[in-house]
């Protein structure tokens, strides 16, 4: 157990110690500022999939009560047939 925390006290270290050098590499912006990555169309592919998911979903559950209803019907057909009595 010593060691283990020994390790992560090393890791602890090393992280900390490279965030420093990290910060030094700064450079400062000039002219005007402008959008490098257009996010309109990452966001209609991100929305366009969500709601294909969730289409695909509905149809699945939608396809799955179908068949449920189909078996249930079926079910009573078969309990109709059979003259039960107690």
């Amino acid at each position: 157990m010593k060691a283990v925390r020994r390790v992560l006290f090393v890791f602890a270290l090393l992280a900390l110690g490279s965030a420093p050098a990290l910060a030094q590499e700064f450079e400062k912006v000039t002219g005007p500022l402008r959008e490098e990555i257009p996010a309109v169309p990452f966001v209609a592919a991100a929305y366009g999939i969500i709601w294909l998911a969730i289409l695909f979903y509905v149809f699945i559950i939608a396809r799955g009560l179908a068949r449920v209803d189909g078996e249930i019907a079926d079910l009573k057909r078969k309990v109709d047939r059979q003259d039960i009595r107690p």
